[in-house]
């Protein structure tokens, strides 16, 4: 029977307040693989603790697990309730574990013994993660897409984030996976997300927005890194309406450098550039791998961009060509404060508007897309690199 000084919720309930904040009790490690996203880890044990305890469990039983559990866990207790009342602030703690069971139970005890309030998560976490996928599996999309597309360097993600700094409705899905979707997509980066993490971040962005008119991300594949796209995200890309970014090829190679090999580069950063080089192999062949591992160890950065945007990257992004997709309008991103403005003023300007704009786009070709080839080299080979990328400059892609 439930104690009366128990107060639990549901993750429904939960989910829809602002005056409550998510205390995940479960270990480290368990945190690291996948959280409801804004919750603070207070954990009620450490993983060599947790790791003991589910030997004990197996060896001896319950009893003996909860009882040792205990003795690890009763000291702390002060200080554990501390930091929850500092991590909550003015509001509630919501106290969740992997099931809502022993963990977050004992806890809320102790909090409401000490007369803190608070509320115990119904199911804990996974009860968190089933609504998640429930939700995914058949999300009321409401919103069109607008889809940016452009070669590397053209400042795509970078627009996408002073959409973001302005308010504007749009998501950063490489931010969110942590990985800006190439071969080099993951150089100088933090680990990415669990595909739950990721999952759960992109609900709470979705949610943000869906109900605007449009919605602007990049175009993405299937997949950003090892991060899987929901399909329903994938198809409502293919059915957006889609915009070009374009810049000079010298801009671009300055903000490619800029971004993977900041001033203070690290030999981490290197390394894994090198080993994205050497992969490329039976794609550009072994005296072009030879010449750019040469570049880079001499500290030719710009020569190592520019020789991967023409003899690679540009040729990926069929994507990007005007020959290949009907683009609704075609922006200069040389300025990305200006990209931004002019994106924001061409949704903002209405189907009609933008009707006309795409009918003007389809019939002219855009000089700014042509790429010339380096000295010494025929336009043949460059030609086709009429198509899109991304870009650094605060990340722009």
């Amino acid at each position: 029977m439930r104690s009366r000084m128990e107060l639990t919720i549901t993750i429904e309930e939960a989910t829809g307040r602002e005056d409550i904040t998510f205390i995940d009790l479960r270990s480290p490690a368990e945190y690291a693989r996948a959280s409801i996203p804004g919750s603070c880890n207070i954990p009620l044990l450490d993983n060599a603790e947790r790791e003991k305890i589910g030997l004990l469990y197996h060896h001896e039983g319950e009893l003996a697990a909860r009882r040792s559990a205990l003795s690890l866990a009763a000291p702390r207790l002060p200080a554990l309730i501390d930091a929850i009342t500092t991590a909550a602030g003015e509001n509630v703690p919501v106290l969740y574990c992997w099931r809502g069971g022993l963990r977050s139970r004992s806890l809320h005890l102790a909090l409401n013994l000490a007369g803190v309030a608070s509320f115990r998560l119904l199911g804990g976490y996974r009860a968190y993660r089933r609504l998640v996928h429930r939700r995914l599996d058949n999300y009321p999309l409401k919103s069109k897409f607008a889809v940016l597309h452009g070669l590397t360097g053209t400042g795509k993600t970078a627009v996408i984030g002073k959409l973001i700094e302005q308010g504007a409705p749009a998501v950063d899905l490489e931010g969110l996976a942590r990985h800006r979707g190439s071969l080099f997509g993951a150089v100088g980066l933090d680990e990415q997300p669990s595909q739950k993490d990721f999952e759960a971040l992109l609900l709470r962005e979705l949610d943000r927005f869906n109900g605007s008119d449009r919605i602007v991300i990049e175009g993405e594949g299937r997949r950003i890194g090892r991060i899987h796209l929901p399909n329903f995200v994938a198809e409502a890309m293919k059915q957006g309406e889609h915009f070009l970014l374009t810049a000079p090829l010298d801009l671009r190679v300055r903000r490619i450098v800029k971004q993977y090999l900041p001033s203070l580069h690290l030999e981490a950063e290197l390394a894994g550039i090198r080993e994205a080089i050497l992969s490329l192999r039976c794609r550009i062949g072994g005296a072009a791998v030879e010449q750019l591992l040469g570049d880079l160890s001499a500290g030719r950065y710009e020569a190592v961009a520019g020789s991967l945007c023409r003899n690679y990257y540009d040729r990926m992004y069929g994507d990007a060509r005007p020959e290949r997709r009907p683009f609704t309008a075609v922006i200069d991103s040389s300025n990305l404060d200006r990209a931004a403005i002019e994106l924001r003023a061409l949704l903002s300007a209405g189907a009609p508007a933008i009707k006309q704009i795409s009918t003007k786009v389809r019939g002219v070709e855009n000089e700014s897309l042509r790429c010339r080839p380096p000295a010494g080299q025929s336009a043949a080979g460059v030609g086709r690199t009429a198509g899109i990328q991304r870009s650094p400059e605060t990340d722009a892609r």
